[in-house]
């Protein structure tokens, strides 16, 4: 391992320093992958071989990191982010607005519901949409790409399913409050949301190491 860990030192030197991450990560995979060889009654130098001549072209995996791969990709998901965004705001600002006007209590919950909703379905859509990466090959740098894939993939769902929870805790908090006028005690909506969120991260964690 410490001749593999100097192999990979050299590959990353010129590197930036934000890639360090990724190198702590993919030493991390090869250790394993070194340990199931060894396991499995190859020498230290049968090993190193197979894990070294297996690596692949680092660079590529250098640049994804980097970016340089994903600029376009990178721009859009800023625009979808900075968009619903302002939506959440847009929301919380028209229940103001609405409320100096005197309007239906009805009004202003389905004027917030909807904004919310609009914001929220376009964040599912979007993460939803991006593709599977399909490894080229059968290098080490090919299956980490395609993990860190599924690993954005799992992510992206778990900040979906908690952007959902939260907004629609937010807006039957505010429908129970106006019905019943105990703001004294509809705090605890917010807990239970808290939970549900835990439970929902469990759900998701459970299923992602089952299809892994």
């Amino acid at each position: 391992m410490n001749e593999i860990k100097k192999y990979v030192e050299k590959l990353f030197e010129n590197a930036p320093k934000k890639s360090n991450e990724l190198k702590e990560e993919l030493l991390l995979d090869l250790g394993e992958k070194y340990t199931d060889l060894i396991n499995e009654g190859k020498n230290s130098n049968e090993a190193y071989n197979e894990i070294i001549s297996g690596i692949g072209n680092i660079q590529e995996l250098l640049n994804t990191n980097n970016g340089s791969e994903n600029l376009d990709y990178r721009k859009k998901k800023a625009l979808i982010t900075s968009l619903c965004i302002g939506l959440y705001i847009l929301a919380l600002i028209s229940v103001i607005l609405l409320e100096s006007f005197n309007m239906d209590e009805a009004i202003i919950v389905t004027s917030f519901f909807g904004i919310i909703g609009l914001s929220t379905c376009i964040l599912v859509y979007y993460n939803m949409s991006i593709p599977n990466y399909n490894k080229k090959d059968d290098t080490m740098v090919e299956e980490f790409k395609e993990w860190k894939n599924k690993k954005n993939r799992k992510q992206a769902i778990r900040n979906n399913i908690s952007s959902i929870i939260w907004s629609s805790i937010v807006i039957i908090y505010f429908i129970v409050s106006f019905i019943t006028n105990a703001w004294y005690i509809t705090w605890v909506l917010f807990i239970i949301g808290g939970l549900f969120e835990q439970v929902a991260s469990l759900i998701i964690n459970v299923r992602g190491d089952k299809n892994e």
